[in-house]
């Protein structure tokens, strides 16, 4: 069996490999941008790779919520799995790849979770549903009843009433110090350009593919 690979639209060599923008926080963010013009799935979907307190690693995909000069923010619940990961080592990675466009971007930093007020503003934005599905479930523990659950979750939405932020769900906040840019080519000579930054300055270097 052949797989198809790198399938997407290479489209045209991007400025920013030749002559490097000086805050890669920024061209991350006209990178989400131009997925979205080009009609990506899940543009701001990306996998999250974190570790445990004996180094075992593990990763699974969520949703970035925003990207801003102070970094990434996503949100989970701290007695998750991946939440007592940061909490055992706060340092995490994530990869943004839109295969319709043929680019990914590699994004790793220390995470520290936000703020009571921040995280209620995240929970707020969310959908009804989600909102009461977050808070009738204890996420990742075992489950007993899809029929319970969906019950939990119906009752907190037939009161009418607002869903508080359970108090075990955060906001957290992945703050870059090294972003890596990839855009594919099918001759596999790919063009990638990593920050590092270093007592809060950004310094950029080429890679070979």
């Amino acid at each position: 069996m052949t797989l198809q690979t790198l399938s997407g639209d290479e489209g045209p060599d991007l400025p920013e490999f030749d002559l490097p923008p000086d805050d890669p926080v920024e061209t991350l963010r006209s990178w989400l941008d131009a997925a979205v013009e080009h009609g990506v799935r899940e543009p701001s979907a990306v996998a999250l790779a974190t570790a445990d307190a004996d180094g075992r690693p593990s990763v699974r995909t969520l949703l970035i919520k925003a990207v801003e000069p102070r970094g990434l923010t996503f949100t989970t619940d701290a007695t998750s799995p991946k939440g007592a990961d940061l909490a055992a080592r706060p340092y995490a990675a994530v990869v943004f790849y839109w295969r319709e466009i043929l680019r990914q971007v590699r994004v790793a930093g220390s995470v520290r979770r936000l703020p009571a007020a921040e995280s209620d503003v995240l929970f707020a934005e969310r959908p009804i549903e989600a909102q009461a599905t977050t808070a009738a479930s204890a996420q990742s523990k075992p489950l007993d009843s899809d029929e319970a659950l969906q019950r939990r979750a119906e009752a907190l939405l037939a009161t009418g009433e607002a869903i508080p932020r359970p108090d075990s769900w955060h906001g957290y906040l992945l703050e870059p110090d090294e972003i890596e840019f990839w855009q594919g080519r099918t001759n596999r000579l790919h063009r990638r350009l990593r920050y590092r930054r270093h007592e809060g300055a950004w310094s950029a270097q080429r890679l070979q593919p």
